[in-house]
């Protein structure tokens, strides 16, 4: 009989927790990148072409809002803090899951370190909690000096 009300108790405290995670303040749990989207293959180097994937998994209850950023850390061309053209992207979420970000790398993007930015927006747009992920895209190489096919001898005429 103690065995069975003991069982009972730490049944009920079990189910209690997991309410109170499903209805507690929005947070985010953990935020991923990876080479495919459903995070199987993780990843942090990008180049020109591949999609970067990023995985933000959202615990708490009630309607909630992650948005995505990629932002510059040490870019070629663009200053600490800049977002990356295109690539603000905003998620709704019923309840907790995990929202999903995907964006494709223009093949001749100069590259360099970033930051993908998650930020969890609650019902009324304000900001409760962020994570970030770093992420390397390596840009698109130079040609070879003295590749230049205009001063190239196989395409003159001998006429």
């Amino acid at each position: 009989m103690k065995k069975r009300i003991a069982l009972t108790i730490s049944i009920a405290a079990l189910f209690a927790t997991a309410l109170a995670c499903s209805f507690g303040p929005p947070a985010l749990s953990s935020l991923k990148t990876s080479k495919d989207k459903d995070g199987k293959q993780e990843g942090s180097t990008f180049k020109g072409g591949e999609t970067l994937y990023a995985n933000a998994i959202t615990s708490g209850g009630g309607k909630s809002t992650v948005k995505f950023t990629l932002v510059a850390d040490d870019a070629p061309g663009m200053k600490k803090g800049d977002i990356a053209p295109g690539s603000e992207v905003k998620v709704d979420l019923p309840s907790a899951g995990t929202a999903q970000f995907h964006l494709t790398i223009p093949s001749g993007f100069s590259g360099g370190k970033f930051n993908v930015v998650a930020d969890l927006l609650d019902e009324k747009g304000e900001k409760k909690d962020s994570k970030t992920a770093s992420a390397t895209i390596e840009g698109a190489s130079a040609p070879p000096a003295g590749s230049d096919d205009k001063h190239s001898s196989s395409d003159k005429d001998d006429n």
